[in-house]
């Protein structure tokens, strides 16, 4: 038997009846011209996840009335069975007929259990879409077969139990049948339902990919590829017909949003490669996520984090204390910060770093009340400065390195175009360059680097 193909679609892909047919279709056209094995993984349709976030028990009854008559009127266009809607509509009860207790008090395992209903909401409406289209699909629970820990709304995933769990529930059905899951969702070891974190679906199919050692996961979107930088606002940019892992991990991190960043580390220990293709225009090619691209081309990738503060701790006492960095990360971390980029100055008494803007206000106030002996009574740190409105521009490119010149053209064509620049930090890895900015700047930023770096 051939190695399955693993499709995933998002939101936009599933929204309503009509791109549900095309799902169909594109799957029809999929198996003739491959004739492999097929796994499918959906996202919920696109709002639903939004929705059941935003659910509370004063908005409990009308929301979830809202949910229940768009999903059955995409049965109803669909022209599904009346046995089948049925038995729909009371797979939807069980999932969101009564407000539970735990929601009020935002209960971590309650919130999981809601917020991935629309995957559960979704895969039998594509599934049933496929048996009426004459293929033999069924709807499969994913949850047993993604294990987690305990970490409700972001789990992290155990692996190699998850791996062996999906090829004992799987392998043996797919030389007859393709199996439709929900993506996004796991459970822990107590079988709760436990999330991947939003977004997830894109790494829930690549778990699928590693657990039935796919030939390739195929992530279907609304765009044709990666691109250079987001098409819709930059005219230089350029479709990449073939991308590495490790570029498409550091793109999806510093803001890409093609693919989830999580997406590639259930494959880097597999041949699998990961496809990007458009649902809307299935005969394009799209981009090849793979370890190591034979069409890479000399383009370099640029990304960008919006709405990010820069904090440097500062004073000419940190000069040659051992234990400084440790120290100011030790309690970012206590007030469960999360830090985009790190930048060090090379004497030693400055450290800057980037976070989302929302974490501002309790990251000053650990730095101020933890290291307040550092700053009152040693005198070691004399300031604590803030840039707030800045984002993070990422240069990303596996072509980067060892290349001469490559910085400085990118500083050049920043230089030229008359942007400051904040701060700075590169990997030891040459794979990119981090450059903080204005956000207001950005976009022209971008252009610039585009236009002047992005194929040198």
């Amino acid at each position: 038997m051939k190695r399955p193909i693993v499709h995933k679609f998002g939101g936009t892909s599933v929204r309503d009846a009509e791109r549900l047919r095309l799902v169909v279709a594109n799957i029809a056209q999929s198996r003739r011209e491959y004739a492999n094995p097929t796994v499918i993984i959906t996202s919920a349709a696109a709002g639903v996840t939004d929705q059941l976030v935003g659910l509370r028990p004063d908005t409990w009854l009308e929301t979830t009335r809202l949910l229940r008559s768009r999903h059955l009127q995409i049965a109803n266009e669909l022209g599904l069975s009346e046995k089948w809607k049925a038995d729909y509509a009371a797979h939807f009860d069980r999932l969101l007929g009564e407000c539970p207790v735990g929601l009020e008090n935002y209960d971590p395992a309650t919130l999981a259990s809601i917020h991935g209903c629309g995957e559960r909401l979704m895969a039998p409406l594509l599934a049933e879409a496929l048996v009426q289209a004459g293929f033999q699909a069924e709807y499969i629970d994913s949850a047993p077969l993604i294990r987690t820990d305990n970490h409700y709304l972001s789990a992290a995933v155990d692996l190699a139990t998850s791996k062996t769990q999906i090829a004992a529930a799987l392998n043996s059905i797919l030389s007859d049948r393709i199996p439709v899951l929900a993506g996004f969702i796991g459970s822990n070891a107590e079988g709760h339902t436990t999330l991947l974190g939003r977004n997830g679906s894109d790494y829930s199919a690549s778990i699928f990919g590693a657990g039935t050692d796919a030939f390739e996961v195929w992530i279907w979107t609304d765009v044709d590829g990666i691109y250079t930088a987001d098409p819709r606002h930059h005219q230089h940019s350029k479709l990449l017909r073939e991308i590495s892992f490790r570029e498409s991990a550091e793109a999806a991190y510093f803001g890409a949003k093609v693919v989830h960043p999580y997406t590639m580390w259930p494959l880097l220990e597999s041949d699998t490669n990961l496809r990007i293709k458009n649902t809307m225009s299935p005969e394009k090619p799209g981009t090849l996520i793979c370890h190591e691209p034979q069409d890479r081309g000399p383009d370099l990738i640029t990304t960008a984090i919006k709405g990010v503060a820069i904090v440097t701790v500062g004073g000419y006492g940190l000069i040659g204390v051992p234990g400084v960095a440790s120290r100011v990360f030790g309690v970012i971390s206590s007030s469960g910060t999360n830090v985009l980029m790190i930048s060090q100055s090379s004497s030693e008494h400055n450290i800057s770093f980037a976070i989302r803007g929302e974490d501002l206000a309790i990251t000053l106030q650990a730095l101020n009340h933890q290291l307040q002996d550092w700053m009152e009574r040693e005198h070691r740190i004399d300031r604590i400065k803030v840039v707030e409105n800045a984002a993070i521009l990422t240069v990303v490119g596996e072509n980067m390195r060892g290349r001469v010149g490559v910085a400085g053209t990118i500083f050049s064509a920043l230089g030229e175009a008359g942007i400051n620049v904040i701060a700075i930090a590169q990997g030891s890895s040459e794979y990119s360059i981090s450059i903080v900015v204005d956000e207001a700047q950005v976009f022209r930023a971008t252009d610039a680097i585009l236009e002047k770096a992005g194929s040198k």
